[in-house]
């Protein structure tokens, strides 16, 4: 999931804290998720509540602390970034399965084409490839093909008895949904070659979502033109004051994400008040 790193600004930053760091990722509807924050507290925190250690000059000095948040909010982030109108597509390197194996039961399946699959199983799994085979009688391939579509499942591999006649199995991709024939033999290779395509290709396809996504506005009629549905991210000029951010806000629902860091330092005017501007602000509207 690709973020933008860099710094609150004052009116967004954790109350009580000296600076909130940030990183900001771009969901598949436009809108900005705060996917992770670090604080700076300062001394304030551990002055309100009497936190002290003794120095090495044996004086008693209050502590500086920080807080982080990373959590289960990446989780959704993930979600929100790569999932389709199908359901989930997760990364394979998070992907509780990786690949799930479907048998083909036709004819006598079990004395043929399953004992391929626990095998092909079994091959997987010692080369650390996370891998379930669903041998469930009770549904039939189809329903598993929709229900592992649904759940994200990077890779699906279907063998049946044509399948082994071929030494071969049929692979489709959650990613592209491509489908083709792997070669039993250095399957496990083929197999771990196609994950990491599926982890590249993810990763490429948020980056190139958030770049179409990400325009600049340095006049408030094209910030407020641009700012109409949920465009993503709009970069733009601010004079770096609260009543500024706060109007803003008010006017177009839009609140600055942070500040990257290494960010260049405008020469023209704030977008909204036309004051000098200082910083190159990040703006979107946001979960």
């Amino acid at each position: 999931m690709p973020v933008v790193d860099g710094q609150k600004s004052s009116s967004e930053k954790f109350a009580g804290a000296e600076r909130t760091y940030s990183i900001e990722a771009l969901m598949g509807d436009g809108r900005a998720l705060q996917a992770g924050t670090s604080h700076n507290l300062g001394q304030n925190f551990a002055k309100a509540f009497e936190i002290q250690f003794q120095g090495r000059d044996k004086t008693l000095q209050h502590v500086w602390t920080t807080s982080w948040g990373v959590s289960t909010r990446l989780i959704g982030g993930v979600i929100m970034t790569h999932g389709d109108d199908s359901g989930l597509i997760l990364p394979p390197n998070v992907a509780p399965w990786q690949v799930v194996i479907i048998p083909i039961p036709r004819g006598n399946w079990k004395d043929t084409v399953l004992p391929a699959c626990q095998a092909i199983r079994d091959e997987l799994k010692a080369a650390g490839i996370r891998v379930k085979l669903d041998d469930d009688e009770s549904q039939t391939p189809g329903w598993k093909y929709a229900e592992y579509e649904m759940r994200g499942v990077p890779l699906r591999l279907e063998i049946g008895p044509k399948d082994l006649e071929k030494r071969s199995v049929f692979s489709a991709r959650r990613d592209t949904k491509a489908k083709a024939p792997l070669p039993m033999d250095g399957l496990a290779g083929s197999v771990r070659g196609l994950l990491d395509e599926i982890q590249a290709n993810l990763l490429a396809r948020a980056l190139a979502f958030r770049e179409s996504h990400t325009s600049t506005a340095t006049t408030w009629a094209e910030f407020t033109a641009t700012m109409e549905g949920r465009p993503g991210f709009v970069i733009s000029p601010w004079c770096e004051t609260d009543e500024c951010e706060a109007a803003i806000k008010a006017e177009t629902q839009a609140t600055i994400r942070n500040i990257p860091f290494g960010s260049e330092t405008p020469t023209g005017a704030c977008v909204k008040c036309g004051k000098p501007a200082v910083v190159n602000a990040w703006f979107a509207k946001a979960y």
